[in-house]
């Protein structure tokens, strides 16, 4: 089983098994057992035994190569005596078999310690002994793919333990343990999850904390449960592994440097870069300090903390990263797979493409395709896979020509080896279409139809894990965008349209990665549902895996009887799915959004409505499309990525300096970027919708100047004057009629806020030290973090007064101490139409050791089992069916990387729970700015203002207010935006 893993360069299975074997190699207590009989063995044969015994000293892994040498010297002096007695005589086979063991001829390892199982039962060795020999015989015969006599012997392991410890017991737990590697290894999931679960709970019972094999078993079910789809609970175990690492471990321990490494990488897979950064600087460190700076371990890491790093913009210091791996593993030689040392240098030459550093692009790109062509077959994926990113830049320098006929040559390799919705396989089609247009030369929209298709299919299908869509949204978006280039390239208006659905799709999948299958939501008979579909899913993958296992090995009648159960599953996976979509189209819809036509959308806008959506290209090639949609039509045009980029960061910049320069405005970059999404301007009165995400998703469009200006900010030419602004997040459930009543009408409110900030001093009491206890995510402690966000004296007072704005009296208002986590989540707040935080939004890397987007609450009891962070993935689990919430704090727009969706983190977490509109901040707002918007906002809608039109009024009220200090500053008023869901 694979305990150390990374992304990209993979780690073979039997690279690790030494940390899982050959507890007992020599076998000490059976040579003890023979003491007395070897007194009366000639003096010769004395001499051999005790030799022989030495070798149980001996470290097998320092020189196996020469081990084999001298124990086969022994062994022909020990033939010719003909009287070492038979548990010496498994010493001794047991000494051969970790010498092949360390010099990886697995096979005749396992055969060694099988003749030294037969030895060791001739000299009756005691019970414990022979079940650790069979044991680790098993393993190796597992990892070899011996997998009946791999079971046997774990099942004969298992049957002495039992009658050792019982049913239950720390001998039992490893033989659960290696059972379960044993189905995992054929594939068997579902067979190897209880054992592998049953095994983790008895090392938990009868180990103590503080044993590595805890943490080392914990982090390997994590990987399995990953791998099977169940990457929530996954995770969770990866997290649990972590903390007791820390706890009890510490930093100098491998082990917990493997904990630390595995839980980043899970966090990779489920799109949390953010939060698996500063994880992975961790790990990095407990790797240098516990087996040092050029191990092949640490190279690993490095290469993960690279991948998160290049995911949320920090090139530079992912590049140093992996020139720093690629050193290691060539100073070393100890590499993971035989592709890595491709892969380095293909990353390489990427960073220096990126730049447009051609110069050092070639050497790097040359050797990549050199080491791959070297180690890997022709028909090889990962092989043809180096030449296709090389054809990738080749076209960006213009050279079509080429790169056509290398993708020409390699794309074929990618479609034989790969399945058709595969990631990868997409994107190489895509190119390989676009290549074909550009060099107008071979059947380019066959080629990209049928790709897209596949693409479209993938992104709509139900089996398919939210976090598996997440992991693969940036190659999935690429490939969108190819098509997209190719549609502008030939003016088709439903091609473009089709082609921004599916990149702005694959994106927000992203905000996807914080559910999970808890089934007490607002959707749980829905999610029941799709588990089942699941559970389907997985029987039919693992029945097909037996299936073809059986063709393999030539049993005719174990094929036939999987061939009618396969069908059989695949018949009830069809119906559970058309079941699904048919019973619970909108949590359908929600979930896996599929494109609609440009004639749809047209039909749902209205005469003032304009559909905004900015597609950007990343990895080097920096352009921009801006997409406006009416319901006349369809038209788009490119726009400089680097003047938007200045432009958003210069706004920002200002927002940030409103309290040093309260007059000031970055008013030049407020225009250019109005002038570079609305080059034809903007009519009043207008619905300005955007869609997407991108740098545009990081300013309000209502801050935008609709022309040059320099005067007083109360009377700028805010955009705001002239449009109403809103995110759409669903383009299929845009325009829908929840059924709920339009215009003034009654509204079940809920409030929730005023949670007291600590001060960050060490708690005097036990009442301070609960305060504290909910300022945990990763069990370190944030007090310096969350001690500098400032204090919400307003909360109160605005929850009330949005409270009584309201037409209704079935109000909830938990302040203070009342609004604690537990306490929270002990109401039921289902029936509540408008629900507003008046607290602080967490987002990743804003506090430190934050796993998720959070938002605070706090914690009124030590036994309450709450940490007091409100985080995305419980948020996901609420049971929610409201018009409004609102997130009166702060960052609760953001998303949780550079490039990030606006539409995520907390507000897809709120929306997955059943909230059908959100209002959230940019920025952190002043409390007092805060409370007046949101109060505004909510009375405006409620007299049955339209949601963008009611914050626009209560915006323009704020900027004309000249009792409120600072309120025509953009950071006062223009912070909060309307994310509208269904």
């Amino acid at each position: 089983m694979q305990i150390d893993r990374k992304t990209g360069c993979r780690r073979a299975p039997l690279a690790i098994l030494s940390a899982l074997l050959l507890a007992t190699v020599a076998m000490p207590g059976a040579a003890l057992a023979e003491t007395g009989a070897q007194t009366a063995l000639p003096a010769k044969t004395q001499a051999l035994v005790k030799e022989i015994d030495a070798w149980g000293e001996a470290d097998p892994s320092r020189d196996p190569a020469g081990d084999l040498v001298k124990l086969a010297e022994l062994q022909k002096r020990v033939d010719a005596d003909g009287k070492v007695p038979p548990t010496t005589l498994g010493n001794l086979a047991s000494a051969v078999g970790a010498a092949y063991f360390y010099s990886q001829r697995y096979n005749e390892a396992a055969d060694y310690y099988g003749k030294a199982a037969v030895q060791f039962e001739l000299g009756g060795a005691p019970p414990e002994d022979m079940a650790g020999l069979y044991s680790n015989q098993a393993t190796i015969l597992a990892s070899i793919g011996r997998y009946a006599e791999a079971e046997q012997g774990h099942l004969k392991a298992l049957a002495i333990r039992k009658q050792m410890e019982g049913e239950r017991g720390p001998m039992v737990a490893s033989s659960l343990f290696g059972l379960g590697y044993v189905y995992y290894r054929q594939g068997l999931v579902e067979k190897a999850l209880p054992f592998l679960r049953d095994s983790v709970a008895m090392q938990e019972e009868f180990l103590e904390p503080g044993n590595p094999l805890t943490v080392t078993r914990m982090t390997s079910l994590a990987s399995v449960l990953g791998r099977s789809g169940r990457e929530a609970e996954g995770l969770d175990w990866a997290r649990k592994a972590e903390t007791l690492g820390r706890e009890y471990l510490g930093d100098q321990h491998q082990t917990y440097a493997i904990a630390l490494n595995n839980l980043g990488n899970a966090l990779i897979e489920n799109g949390l870069y953010q939060e698996a950064i500063p994880v992975l600087r961790e790990a990095l460190r407990v790797r240098q300090l516990s087996v040092g700076e050029d191990a092949a371990g640490t190279a690993i890491t490095m290469r993960n903390l690279a991948t998160a790093l290049v995911e949320t913009g920090s090139r530079e210091e992912a590049e140093q990263l992996t020139r720093s791996a690629l050193q290691v593993y060539e100073a070393s030689g100890d590499i993971d797979v035989n592709y890595a040392l491709a892969y380095l240098h293909a990353e390489l030459a990427n960073f220096s493409a990126e730049r447009e550093d051609w110069e050092s692009y070639t050497p790097e790109a040359e050797k990549a395709m050199a080491t791959a062509d070297e180690m890997l077959a022709p028909d090889n994926y990962e092989r043809a896979q180096i030449h296709i990113y090389h054809a990738k830049q080749l076209r960006r320098q213009g050279r079509i020509v080429e790169a056509l006929a290398v993708a020409e040559q390699w794309v074929p390799v990618m479609q034989a080896a790969l399945i058709p919705t595969h990631k990868d396989r997409i994107w190489a089609e895509m190119l390989l279409a676009r290549l074909r247009q550009e060099a107008g030369t071979g059947d380019a929209w066959g080629q990209a139809d049928a790709a897209i298709g596949k693409l479209k299919e993938k992104l709509a299908d139900l089996t398919v894990t939210d976090r598996s869509l997440a992991r693969e949204a940036e190659t999935n978006r690429a490939s969108a965008i190819l098509y997209f280039e190719m549609a502008a390239a030939a003016q088709d208006s439903e091609r473009i349209f089709g082609a921004m659905q599916l990149a702005e799709i694959s994106e927000l999948s992203l905000g996807q990665q914080f559910a999970d299958d808890n089934r007490n939501t607002a959707d749980s008979a829905a999610m029941q549902a799709r588990e089942h579909l699941f559970d389907l899913t997985r029987a039919v993958e693992e029945t097909r895996s037996r299936y073809t296992a059986s063709i393999d090995a030539g049993d005719g009648e174990a094929t036939a009887a999987l061939n009618n159960e396969l069908t059989r599953l695949e018949g009830e996976k069809r119906q559970a799915e058309e079941a699904l979509r048919r019973d619970f189209p909108e949590y359908t819809a929600r979930f896996r959004p599929q494109p609609i036509s440009l004639d749809q959308l047209r039909s749902t806008l209205g005469e003032k409505d304009r559909l905004i959506a900015s597609l950007e290209t990343v990895d080097g090639e920096d352009k921009t499309w801006i997409v406006s949609i009416t319901s006349s039509g369809l038209q788009w045009h490119q726009a400089d990525p680097q003047t938007i980029t200045d432009d958003v960061a210069a706004i920002r910049q200002a927002v940030n300096n409103a309290a040093l320069d309260e007059d000031g405005f970055a008013f030049a970059e407020a225009n250019s970027l109005y002038r570079a999404v609305f080059p034809d301007g903007v009519k009043s009165g207008s619905r300005i919708l955007y869609y997407g995400g991108g740098e545009l998703a990081y300013v309000p469009f209502s801050l935008m100047l609709t022309s040059e200006y320099s005067g007083s900010l109360r009377k700028a030419p805010w955009l705001l004057r002239k449009a109403s602004f809103q995110v759409v997040g669903n383009l299929s459930l845009f325009g829908r009629n929840p059924g709920r009543e339009a215009g003034p009408r009654e509204l079940a409110f809920a409030g929730i806020g005023g949670a007291e900030l600590p001060s960050g001093q060490p708690a005097e009491d036990a009442a301070q030290g609960v305060a504290l206890a909910g300022l945990f995510r990763s069990g370190r402690p944030a007090l310096n973090s969350i001690a500098e966000l400032p204090p919400l004296p307003n909360a109160a007072g605005e929850l009330q007064a949005i409270a009584d704005a309201l037409p209704g009296t079935d109000d909830i208002l938990l302040l203070g101490p009342d609004a604690a986590e537990e306490s929270f989540k002990a109401r039921d707040l289902s029936k509540a139409d408008v629900i507003v935080f008046a607290t602080h939004g967490l987002v990743a890397g804003e506090v430190r050791d934050l796993w998720e987007p959070a938002l605070l609450l706090g914690t009124s009891s030590p036994d309450a089992g709450e940490d007091g962070l409100l985080g995305a993935s419980e948020i996901a689990r609420l049971k929610l069916n409201a018009d409004w919430v609102i997130l009166s704090a702060c960052n609760t727009a953001s998303g949780d990387r550079a490039g990030a969706p606006l539409y995520s983190g907390l507000a897809t977490a709120f929306s997955q729970a059943g909230a059908r509109s959100l209002m959230l901040s940019h920025w952190r707002l002043r409390d007092d700015a805060a409370a007046r918007l949101s109060v505004g906002t909510v009375r405006q809608a409620a007299g049955g203002a339209d949601r963008a039109e009611a914050l626009r009024q209560a915006q323009l009220s704020l900027i004309g207010d000249r009792k409120v200090e600072g309120a025509a500053h953009p950071a006062t008023w223009a912070g909060f935006i309307i994310v509208q869901n269904w």
